[in-house]
């Protein structure tokens, strides 16, 4: 991977927009400083440091700033992203050192002492493994503690610690003075390699430890020799069901669906979310909210924000792995879903001798640690939905809030604000959803609240989705009066004033016709083509003039930008603008004359640009396509189709078709070139529903299909944003509005490419181009179709977690290195295409005019970049909204048709389940082992891949690793809203099959 550190210059506007980001605590305790930041051993949170502090420790790089992330999974952890391109993200443990930050606040960062930070043990054993060289083991194993610990079912063994004395290049010997096996006495246990030398330094220790168990010492010292069949293990759960409450709809981690594709949602096919991964960059997680309840806790010992396989400690997953061993489960006589005790690393490396490594910070070996010391912007609501119950301890005085959100603290609210019969009946409030907010939150385990509004029962999913649009800071309500008073008088029968006309250039008798969702309503995007008679074509974009209707600085356009986008859910769309401006007057409905802003090309049949044109324009569209429409036009060039929409006289559905496949074939050589360019695409599957329209519950879905005509619309929607992005940052270099897409974690990705090169699979990241072809060849390899199918979709899966998302930004605080956009490899991008939904886009075309004009805007830097910021949080806020609405849909449909057989395909082996990616929904879901019902499982770790082994009574068994096919059976499960996922055991004695590792 190519990486680049980002440059520390600064510019002139870099410490007004320092200034300008600054807030107040709202905590009223937050008003105390301190000189230093000392955490606090007990339940209260340390002082902030003071704002001049906070500068002057940024300015010299002693503190760091950053977004908070927290795992949805596991709330003690936490990250912000390191200011360092390529390295790994700053580690935050725990609530109290979080300091009352929630997630998406920015927040400024105190490392820890280098001591202190977390080896990732994990990769160091994978770094020896692969490419461990003698100096290598020489300096990572100094110091470092080995801890086999081993049981069988009957004889258990039990060896205590062994320290690491020295590092040597003969042998690795364990001493043992006397081992017991049963009642059986026998000494010198001698364990060779040619590694390191151990000794259990309590010589007179007796070890119970059986025949079986010195075996699988003998035959576990190399981990080198492949993948042997392994010992079976005891197996129960490792949950505590207590205290790891599930969330009452689907994680999105579990789901990764990137968009949903409804009747009425229009079809984002300019954007460049084409990398864009919903999970996060840096820790694999979602970045979007669930509404389900997720466990306070963690299962089967501690699991780090990686999902698992990449982990903090990684000391779940690297227990007796490294040495082909099979993790015996800890067995409970008492419950099913007893605790499971955190398991230590096979070898603990010294943070010391790993940070004398020259490569601990390029290869991942280490992750810096931290804790906040201030707040810069509160940008969470500070509001949560949940329900409530009385306080554990009886206490009169409160009664106990609980987030659906597992990232908010559980509130404590006095029991005054109680619905009335809570404290005689609070069995009838059992499943019923209110609205709090944390008002004061002093204590680490105790944040006092107050209600805000009850929602109704959880059950309903109206009221689930009016909590994630609360809790996201969605606005959904009615536009203001001062906002609709900005509308167009009488603007139900409102047309162009003449002498606007005027000013614009007419394309009303040009063949402009759009191409969108069959029932889309908002449409803002208009294509026309013209053969010349010089051969040349002239193509045309024409996008709704939004900019128009929405003045600056009018109260439309601070709700416009207060909302920042429309958000797009299962059943409905909350728009960016009142619906008589983006159903109607900004819509390019087919028949009327509207308003519009065109780029305009002179293009040969080569598809290279011969000249390009900006302007204002008035045009009237002559019918609306839908993409089916357009296809068939593609697929069938020259033939009539009867199921064609009205087209307006002069034209003929011929002539449509014509234009349509002129632009098809325009369309195809620009995509072309811009993937030899070094554009990559990496398809994430879209999960649709279709709705009963008495019910508006689902009855059915789909996996969205992008076809050649939405690969046209995307085409010219992707050249229109780059043209629009080189003219007004040549124009105005200081306040342009752009979108950068970073390059991916470094770290995470060449992970991902070792792990696939471990199974054959040959990845190269070094360049988008070469990721690109690396993603084609796997499409030209052996294999059924099916075959190919999912191994294509699980690889496009596990790339698309190290991508970052593409982000707007003022081009006056960033340097130039910085704006470019990984994903389509060009150095200049920015959205100009849908401002009926994006405000940027409105920027943009303000700038445009500007440019157009040379009417320069009075605009600030450092405001457009808070504008930028605000919609980045926006945007973000919607696709959150938008996939947890999926969620709910999709629990929703499987409780009324499961159980459901389904296909899949493991992109993820942690310690005690799986990730599985179900091929004909697109959806990741998480498989818990303990839900199976296999009577063992034992997880392991060679060369760098995760192997679970699974055993059922009747004793079949199999192994399943990365890119491992399975079927799955999908059911209700025990919330609403809910579904499980287990694996369908395999025939007895059925051999190899197809896509499974099977241990025979």
């Amino acid at each position: 991977m190519e990486k680049r550190k980002k440059s520390n210059s600064k510019n002139q506007y870099s410490d007004k927009l320092s200034k300008a980001t600054k807030s107040v605590p709202q905590n009223p305790s937050d008003n105390k400083t301190g000189k230093k930041f000392f955490p606090k051993p007990n339940n209260q949170f340390s002082p902030y440091l003071s704002p001049p502090e906070v500068a002057r420790g940024l300015s010299t790089g002693v503190l760091v700033e950053g977004v908070l992330r927290i795992n949805q999974k596991s709330y003690e952890d936490a990250f912000i992203c390191s200011p360092d391109t390529g390295q790994q993200d700053i580690y935050i443990k725990g609530v109290q050192a979080r300091s009352r930050a929630l997630n998406g606040d920015l927040v400024v960062v105190q490392l820890d002492q280098p001591g202190e930070w977390k080896v990732n043990h994990e990769m160091v054993q994978d770094f020896l493994e692969r490419k461990g060289t003698e100096d290598d083991n020489k300096i990572l194993m100094e110091a470092c503690i080995v801890n086999p610990k081993l049981e069988s079912v009957d004889d258990k063994a039990t060896i205590d610690e062994i320290k690491v004395s020295k590092s040597v290049d003969e042998k690795i010997v364990v001493s043992v003075a006397e081992v017991k096996v049963g009642d059986e006495k026998k000494s010198g246990v001698d364990i060779s390699t040619d590694s390191i030398e151990v000794v259990i330094e309590d010589k007179d220790k007796v070890i119970n430890i059986s025949a079986d168990s010195v075996d699988l010492i003998k035959s576990s010292v190399d981990p080198l020799e492949g993948v042997p069949i392994v010992s079976a293990s005891d197996y129960e759960s490792a949950e505590d069901i207590e205290s790891k409450v599930e969330k009452e709809a689907l994680k999105l981690a579990d789901m990764k669906i990137v968009d949903v594709s409804l009747a009425s949602t229009k079809d984002d096919s300019d954007s460049d979310v084409i990398v864009e991964s919903t999970t996060d960059a840096a820790t694999g997680e979602p970045l979007a909210s669930s509404p389900k309840k997720s466990r306070r806790g963690k299962r089967g010992g501690k699991r780090g924000a990686k999902g698992g396989a990449n982990e903090v400690n990684s000391s779940v997953t690297s227990v007796n792995t490294t040495l082909n061993t099979t993790v015996e489960s800890t067995t409970s006589t008492t419950s099913r879903y007893a605790r499971k005790l955190p398991t230590k690393p096979l070898v603990e490396y010294s943070i010391f001798s790993v940070l004398k490594h020259p490569k601990w910070q390029t290869m991942g070996l280490v992750q810096k640690t931290g804790r906040v010391v201030a707040i810069r912007e509160w940008k969470h609501s500070r509001v949560a939905a949940g329900t409530i119950k009385p306080m554990s301890d009886k206490n009169p005085r409160f009664f106990l809030f609980s987030p659906t959100d597992s990232r908010v603290p559980r509130m404590k609210i006095q029991m005054s604000e109680a619905p009335q019969n809570f404290q005689t009946r609070p069995e009838d409030f059992i499943g019923m959803m209110f609205v709090a907010r944390i008002v004061k939150w002093d204590m680490v385990n105790s944040a006092l609240g107050t209600i805000e509004r009850s929602l109704g029962h959880s059950s309903d999913i109206g009221v689930r989705t009016e909590g994630l649009l609360m809790e996201n800071n969605i606005e959904y309500g009615e536009f203001p009066p001062e906002a609709l008073a900005n509308l167009p008088e009488n603007f139900q029968n409102w047309s162009i004033p003449p002498q606007e006309i005027k000013r614009r250039r007419d394309f009303r008798n040009e063949c402009v016709f759009t191409i969108d969702p069959l029932t889309a309503r908002d449409l803002d995007d208009a294509l026309s083509v013209t053969l010349e008679p010089s051969g040349l074509y002239r193509v045309g974009v024409h996008i709704a003039d939004v900019s128009y209707f929405v003045r600056d600085g009018t109260a439309l356009d601070r709700v416009a930008g207060e909302r920042a986008t429309s958000t797009y859910l299962v059943e409905r769309v909350v728009p960016m603008l009142p619906r008589p401006l983006c159903e109607n007057l900004c819509s390019l409905n087919p028949g009327e004359d509207r308003l519009t802003f065109t780029v305009e090309w002179t293009i040969n049949s080569q598809a290279q640009i011969v000249s390009e044109w900006f302007g204002r324009t008035v045009i009237r569209n002559c019918t609306k396509l839908a993409y089916e429409h357009a296809q068939s036009m593609i697929d069938n060039p020259g033939e009539e189709s009867g199921s064609l929409p009205a087209i307006d006289s002069p034209y003929t559905a011929k002539e449509i078709s014509e234009k349509v496949n002129m632009l098809q074939m325009l369309a195809v050589q620009l995509r072309n070139k811009r993937e030899q360019a070094g554009a990559l695409r990496l398809d994430q599957p879209k999960l649709c529903f279709s709705l009963n329209q008495e019910t508006g519950l689902p009855d059915g879905y789909r996996l969205h299909q992008h076809r050649e005509s939405n690969r046209l619309i995307e085409e010219f929607m992707l050249l229109a944003n780059m043209a629009v992005a080189h003219k007004i940052y040549t124009t105005y270099t200081d306040i342009a509005v752009l979108r950068r897409h970073p390059p991916p974690k470094a770290d995470m990705m060449d992970k991902v490419v070792d792990q696939l090169g471990s199974l054959g699979v040959d990845i190269n990241s070094s360049t988008t181009a070469a990721l690109a072809a690396s993603i084609a060849n796997i499409k030209l390899s052996s294999g059924t179709e099916a075959e190919v199918r999912a191994k294509v979709a699980c690889v496009t899966s596990l790339c698309s977690k190290p991508m970052e998302l593409a982000r707007y930004f003022c081009t006056g605080l960033y340097q130039p290195e910085d704006f470019h956009h990984y994903a389509l490899s060009v150095p200049l991008y920015t959205h100009f295409t849908s401002p009926i939904r994006r405000y940027p886009d409105i920027l943009v075309h303000r700038l445009l005019d500007a440019a157009i004009t040379g009417r320069r805007p009075s605009w600030d830097p450092v405001q457009v970049q808070q504008a930028t910021e605000h919609c980045n949080d926006k945007r973000l806020g919607a696709k959150r909204v938008g996939e947890a609405s999926a969620e709910l849909f999709l629990g929703l449909f499987i409780a009324e048709c499961g159980p459901l057989s389904q296909p899949g395909a493991v992109v993820q082996v942690m310690d005690h389940s799986l990730d599985v990616l179900i091929l004909e929904m697109g959806v990741v879901k998480r498989v818990y082992v303990d839900r199976l019902g296999v009577s063992k499982h034992g997880f392991r770790r060679v060369l760098g891949v995760s192997y679970m082994d699974l055993w059922w009574e009747d004793g079949s068994k199999v192994t399943l690793t990365l890119l491992s096919q399975v079927g799955l059976v999908l059911a209700k499960g025990d919330r609403d809203f809910e579904f499980t996922a287990v694996i369908e055991k395999p025939e007895k004695d059925v051999g190899d099959l197809t896509g499974l590792i099977t241990l025979d």
